[in-house]
């Protein structure tokens, strides 16, 4: 360690303040995003240099970034002064969109106040206008599930896992064909019956695609991508995020399969 004025934090430190957890910082460690400096003890150790890579680590992440794309991204000051760029214009966007939606409301409490009723359009443009609501993100949705299963997965192999799932439905004719079931699987959650020969049909149809990543994933590997699945979904919709996919054909099918499990009609 040379200088100083420099300051140096072990890991716990670090994970407050920069608001990660230490597994994160276990994670950004073994992707090869930061290098944490080692003392004669073997602590690991983050000084201005660690601390200014975290920085870009987090922001693209919070821009919904997946590793792999960050890390080809961080680096030198000129990539941070980049970042720092993206990060100021998106504040700035979202600021802009708050002070519009407080005017909104600081003019419907006059409204209110002088003993005027709003209008359903004033209701509804004051709706659509003063939820701070995130756009359908795809990206970020699909970043924050990544980020979850690793931060729970030190070996790595539930996320290689994950990996081969997204594989499996990559490419233009796959995407295609992923439409095509949604659209399926839509009509027959709107059907209801989740004992019917049609949504059980599905149910195999569907697991056969990934029957073989699913023999070589122990279970608690996928409880793991399921886990972090439901805690990524309440996030998305304790911020009321748009999302590009129904989660209640998802769980629709859940109920499908869960049953036939009970009836020893699937594995």
């Amino acid at each position: 360690m040379s200088g100083e004025k420099e300051q140096w934090f072990g890991p716990g430190e670090t994970a407050r303040r920069v608001g990660v957890t230490t597994k994160a910082l276990r994670v950004y460690e073994r992707e090869g995003l930061v290098i944490p400096h080692r003392a004669e003890s073997r602590w690991r150790l983050y000084g201005p240099a660690q601390i200014g890579r975290l920085h870009q680590i987090i922001v693209l992440r919070d821009l919904g970034l997946p590793l792999k794309s960050i890390k080809k991204l961080v680096g030198d000051h000129s990539r941070l002064r980049d970042i720092l760029r993206l990060q100021h214009e998106t504040l700035e966007s979202q600021q802009d969109k708050i002070r519009r939606a407080i005017a909104l409301i600081d003019v419907a409490l006059c409204q209110i106040d002088e003993g005027r009723d709003l209008s359903l359009d004033e209701l509804a443009i004051l709706t659509k206008e003063t939820l701070v609501q995130q756009p359908t993100d795809k990206k970020k949705f699909l970043a924050r599930f990544e980020a979850l299963i690793a931060e729970q997965d030190p070996t790595g192999q539930a996320s290689r896992t994950f990996d081969e799932i997204r594989k499996e439905y990559d490419g233009d004719a796959h995407k295609a064909a992923l439409r095509a079931l949604m659209e399926e699987a839509s009509r027959l959650k709107e059907a209801g019956d989740v004992n019917s020969e049609a949504a059980k049909e599905f149910v195999r149809r569907v697991r056969s695609r990934t029957a073989g990543i699913r023999r070589s994933s122990p279970q608690a590997e996928q409880e793991l991508i399921r886990d972090a699945y439901t805690k990524t979904l309440a996030e998305a919709q304790a911020r009321s995020e748009a999302l590009w996919f129904d989660p209640e054909v998802l769980e629709f099918f859940r109920q499908v399969a869960h049953g036939m499990r009970e009836r020893g009609e699937l594995d």
